[in-house]
Parts: C-alpha cells; structure tokens; sequence
C-alpha cells in the first residue's frame, strides 16, 4: 500500500471521498422517499457510484501497476461521476413530481 504524497494526489482523493460521502447521503434521502413517498426514487445508481468510488480509491492506494491500473482509475472514475450525476439528477425530479 502506497500513500499519496502530492498535493494533487491528495486533492483527488479527498475529491472522491466527499463525493462519496454526498452519495451516501443522497442514497439515504432516496431510500427514504422510495419507502414513503414515491416507488420510483432511484437508489441503484447510488450503490453503483459507491461501488466504483470505492476501487478507485482502492487502486489510487495501491502501488504504481502501469497502464491497467491506469485505465481502471480513469474508468472508475468517469463511471462513479456518471452514476453519481445522473441518480441525483433522477431523485431531483422524483422529489418534483411527488409536490
């Protein structure tokens, strides 16, 4: 196991922890309104973002592994901000049309 060390390094990987952390609140407030209010919150997309979030920040932790690493942290994160985006997107108009 490798620690960043860099100042961007760190930065990136504090940026996916927060997004993360702002992911399990928003899974919380979708469940939330999938089990009161509206059936068609969306919730899965908010476990796909955690999930991806999570190896990314696995292999951002790991030790240097080339070009596969490479692909898979970039995958991860483009897949983790897509999930993330597009499930928030979701729950806003679910919270919309449940006024």
């Amino acid at each position: 196991m490798e620690l960043p060390t860099t100042a961007d390094e760190l930065l990136i990987l504090g940026y996916v922890i927060c997004c993360m952390g702002l992911n399990v609140v928003s899974f919380l407030i979708s469940a939330f309104y999938k089990k009161k209010i509206s059936p068609n919150a969306p919730y899965l997309g908010f476990l796909l973002s955690l999930l991806l979030g999570g190896i990314f920040v696995g292999t951002f932790l790991t030790a240097e592994g080339g070009v596969y690493i490479s692909i898979i942290r970039t995958t991860a994160l483009l897949g983790c901000s897509m999930s993330s985006t597009f499930s928030i997107v979701g729950l806003l108009l679910s919270m919309r049309t449940t006024r």
